[in-house]
C-alpha cells in the first residue's frame, strides 16, 4: 500500500500540468475534427450508445449519425431515430471515423474495429476523461499530491488502493491520438454496490436509492433476494421516475419490503433546480427541465436508514454534505460512486472519513472502462 501511495504522489507531482495540458489540446483537436466530419458511426446502439450523439449535439457536431452494431436485430432499422448498419457495411476504405458507445465490450469491440482496418476509434468513455478534470486546474500540484496520498491512508485494503492507482493511471498515462484507450480489466469485479463481503442486508434493512434512474439497482436488489424491509428510491428525471414507478408495481406483492419512489434529486439543499435529461441519466444544469432536491437529512429524518446508494451524476458531494447529519446519527453503510471527477476518487473517501472517522474505507471498480468506481463505506 505504501508503494502505491508513493507511485500515485509522484504521478500527480510530475505530471499535472503536462497533462492537463495535453488532454485540453486532444480534446479541442477531436471536437474540431468531429465538427468536420460529414458522417459519424457509432458502435453500439444501448444505453451509452444512445447518448452519444447527445454529446456530440453538445459540442456543435452537425454530422450525420449511424449506428453500428453486432446484433443483426438493429441491421437495417432505426435505433432512436438513426440508422443502424452491420459492422461489414463500415466504409472502412472511406477512413470513418467510429466512436465506440459499449462500455463492458469497448475492448472487444476496439480489437474488432482495428482488424477490420478501421484507424480513427475513438472510445467515448475514454474519451470523457478529457471532460471531468476541471476542478483539477489551478490546485496547487503538492496540495493535490497530499490529498491524494491522504486517501491512500484512509482506505483498508491492497485491492482499494490498487483501484485508486489504478483509476490516477487511466487520466495521468495519458497519450494522445486515436485507439489509444485507457481499460481497467485489472481492477474490475461484479456486483456493482452489492458486495456480500462487504455489504449485509437483515429483515429490518432501510435502502436509500439516490439516483434511481428506471430502476436498474432496485431490480438487481430484489432478483437477487436480499432480505429487507423498506426501499426508498430518489429519481430527478419525471421520465425515468414515471418508468421507476410501473417497475415497482410489477414488483409489489412479488416481494415482502415496501417500495417507495420520489420524484426528486438528491443535495446539500431543499431546492427548485433545472435539469438536463440525456438517456444516460439526469444532471443538474443551469437550465433545462424543472425539477426539485431534497437534503436526506431532512426528507428521512424519521428513517431508520441502513443503506445508501448515490450515483447522481457528479452531484454525490453536495448529496452527501445534505446527508452528513443522517449518516452521523444513523451510520448506515454507503455505496458512493466516485468516477464523476477526478477529485471524487480520493475527496469522496475523504469526506466520509471526516464524517464517520470509524468507516472502514473500500473502493471497488466495476466495468473495464472508467465508468463505475464506488466508495464503499462500512463499519
Amino acid at each position: 500500500m505504501k508503494n502505491q501511495k508513493e507511485k500515485a504522489g509522484r504521478l500527480v507531482r510530475e505530471r499535472l500540468d503536462a497533462t492537463l495540458c495535453a488532454r485540453i489540446a486532444w480534446r479541442e483537436s477531436v471536437e474540431k475534427i468531429l465538427r468536420s466530419e460529414d458522417v459519424i458511426y457509432v458502435w453500439g446502439t444501448g444505453q451509452l450508445g444512445a447518448w452519444v450523439p447527445f454529446f456530440l449535439h453538445s459540442v456543435g457536431v452537425g454530422a450525420v449519425t449511424v449506428f453500428v452494431d453486432n446484433d443483426s436485430a438493429h441491421w437495417g432499422h432505426e435505433v432512436y431515430g438513426i440508422p443502424c448498419i452491420a459492422p461489414a457495411n463500415l466504409p472502412v476504405a472511406e477512413n470513418p471515423l467510429v466512436i465506440i458507445g459499449t462500455g463492458a465490450y469497448s475492448r472487444v469491440i476496439a480489437a474488432q474495429l482495428a482488424a477490420m482496418g478501421v484507424q480513427r476509434i475513438l472510445d467515448i468513455s475514454d474519451f470523457r476523461l478529457n471532460e471531468l478534470f476541471d476542478d483539477l486546474c489551478g490546485v496547487a500540484v503538492q496540495d493535490l499530491a497530499a490529498r491524494v496520498e491522504a486517501c491512500f491512508d484512509a482506505l483498508v485494503d491492497e485491492e482499494s488502493c490498487a483501484v485508486l492507482l489504478s483509476k490516477l493511471r487511466g487520466f495521468f498515462d495519458f497519450e494522445a491520438g486515436f485507439g489509444r484507450q485507457h481499460y481497467y480489466e485489472d481492477v474490475c469485479r461484479g456486483d456493482q454496490y452489492f458486495q456480500d463481503d462487504l455489504i449485509h442486508f437483515t429483515e429490518n434493512s432501510v435502502l436509500v436509492d439516490c439516483g434511481a434512474y428506471t430502476g436498474d439497482t432496485m431490480q438487481d436488489f430484489l432478483h437477487r433476494g436480499y432480505p429487507f424491509r423498506k426501499y426508498i428510491a430518489y429519481e430527478l428525471s419525471r421520465r425515468n421516475y414515471e418508468e421507476l414507478q410501473n417497475n415497482m408495481n410489477d414488483m409489489r406483492g412479488r416481494v415482502r419490503g415496501e417500495l417507495i419512489a420520489y420524484n426528486y434529486g438528491v443535495g446539500e439543499q431543499n431546492e427548485s433546480v433545472c435539469y438536463t435529461d440525456a438517456i444516460t441519466g439526469a444532471a443538474i444544469a443551469n437550465e433545462g427541465i424543472e425539477g426539485a432536491t431534497v437534503r436526506l437529512s431532512d426528507h428521512l429524518h424519521a428513517e431508520s436508514v441502513s443503506f445508501i446508494k448515490m450515483d447522481i451524476e457528479g452531484a454525490e458531494m453536495g448529496a452527501l454534505r445534505g446527508a452528513e447529519e443522517l449518516i452521523r446519527r444513523r451510520r448506515p453503510d454507503l455505496a458512493i460512486c466516485t468516477y464523476h471527477s477526478i477529485s471524487d476518487l480520493f475527496e469522496i473517501p475523504l469526506y466520509i472519513h471526516s464524517i464517520v472517522p470509524e468507516y472502514r474505507l473500500y473502493l471497488r471498480h466495476h466495468t473495464p472502462v472508467h465508468y463505475e468506481t464506488v466508495c464503499y463505506a462500512v463499519l
